[in-house]
């Protein structure tokens, strides 16, 4: 099975730019962080917080959230991840949550899941978390195509 990854990247980064868009309405210096950066993917300098950008489209045929926590036996997303907030989009929102808050709706609701993703060549660990549990723990939620307008 081939590796996705370089395929799927501007499917992500586009969500990342989305995201950004939306939080320079109120925070006009906040940036992406370029290049190979495993922390985090955007910084808000105004209040001196990072953001995690997820896209979960098939979490419109399952409605749960895919939380990927390890990846070969090696901590990754939110295990690895160093960012404040988690902003995770489907394709018609993007939901807010605090990282940590993030960590544990999905070891406390998620159902664990482990596989090789479609698309994947590596071993994944994951939580899949109805997407109820976490809008309810979310900080906000942006109805994308409200936003664009």
């Amino acid at each position: 099975m081939p590796d996705t990854f370089y395929k799927d990247l501007p499917i992500g980064e586009e969500a990342e730019y989305m995201a950004l868009q939306i939080i320079k309405k109120k925070y006009p210096r906040a940036y992406k962080k370029q290049g190979n950066f495993k922390d985090y993917d955007l910084f808000v300098p105004e209040k001196n917080i990072s953001i995690e950008v997820k896209r979960d489209i098939g979490s419109n045929n399952s409605n749960n959230y895919f939380i990927e926590y390890k990846c070969n036996g090696c901590n990754s997303g939110i295990f690895a991840s160093k960012s404040d907030y988690y902003a995770i989009f489907d394709e018609n929102r993007l939901i807010w949550i605090k990282t940590d808050e993030l960590k544990i709706i999905s070891a406390k609701y998620g159902k664990k899941w482990a596989g090789i993703p479609e698309g994947g060549v590596s071993e994944v660990e994951a939580y899949l978390v109805n997407k109820n549990y976490i809008v309810e723990y979310s900080k906000m939620v942006t109805n994308i195509h409200e936003s664009q307008h």
